[in-house]
């Protein structure tokens, strides 16, 4: 498993280098900030933000007022995440720590969040229990994610327009880059790989005695940036699911 993550932790530190400029991780900030509020309320929480890269979801609950912590396994990411965190004035603690190996107290956090992280972990089911474990009584874990790798023929042909599009535009090339997962045969061990459907979270929920569970569905966001963005892209991510899951510690 330790093999893995550090496969995991090398495919990061390359990732960090053009990570924010990738429309669907940075793009809509004030979008992301209205999600986040709609999530949250406007009582300050104690929110951990798992997987958060290079901060872009601690940045906007630090915004909104919340203290925020932020993990991540690469290190290059987080400097990254430091550093805007500080052009923009903001206190927020981030640290490498293992999204399914949680370096915290129980009852810690009012609130667990992540983003596109679940198809990067070995064991999610693991990792949401840990996140169940470090909230508070009435706390909540969110989990935003989504469906991107089918098994069909015009899916295939997206992905790979998909790809030139992030060829062209982020100026990466995706083919090499993804050879970490794909050559080492990481994406075999990885149950989420490709994203994954709302009830398969919803099921990891329950598991992990989370409560009084919903799905949102935010299909409208990727609608939104295709407005803006080149029309690879906007082929690229037609009919991709995007949702959000929460789910309250009541027992």
């Amino acid at each position: 498993m330790e093999n893995i993550k550090d496969h995991i932790k090398k495919y990061w530190d390359m990732r960090s280098e053009t990570y924010d400029n990738s429309p669907g991780h940075s793009g809509l900030p004030e979008v992301w900030k209205k999600v986040l509020y709609e999530t949250f309320g406007d009582r300050k929480l104690r929110i951990l933000d798992v997987g958060t890269g290079t901060g872009f979801l601690a940045i906007l609950l630090a915004e909104l007022g919340h203290d925020v912590v932020g993990i991540d396994l690469s290190e290059r990411m987080l400097e990254r995440a430091k550093k805007k965190a500080d052009e923009k004035g903001l206190d927020i603690e981030f640290m490498i720590a293992d999204a399914e190996n949680l370096p915290f107290d129980d009852g810690e956090f009012d609130a667990v969040i992540n983003r596109h992280l679940l198809w990067t972990l070995p064991n999610p089911q693991k990792a949401i229990n840990e996140w169940s474990r470090v909230i508070k009584m009435g706390g909540k874990v969110v989990a935003i994610d989504g469906r991107w790798r089918e098994k069909t023929l015009e899916e295939k042909i997206r992905r790979t327009i998909g790809q030139i599009a992030i060829l062209i535009y982020e100026r990466r090339n995706p083919w090499k880059i993804m050879s970490i997962y794909e050559k080492e045969e990481i994406n075999k061990k990885l149950p989420f790989y490709g994203g994954s459907k709302p009830e398969n979270i919803v099921n990891l929920f329950k598991n992990a005695n989370l409560a009084n569970i919903s799905v949102r569905d935010l299909k409208w966001i990727r609608e939104e940036l295709n407005k803006n963005y080149p029309l690879l892209y906007r082929i690229a991510w037609k009919n991709k699911t995007y949702y959000l899951v929460e789910g309250y510690k009541i027992s």
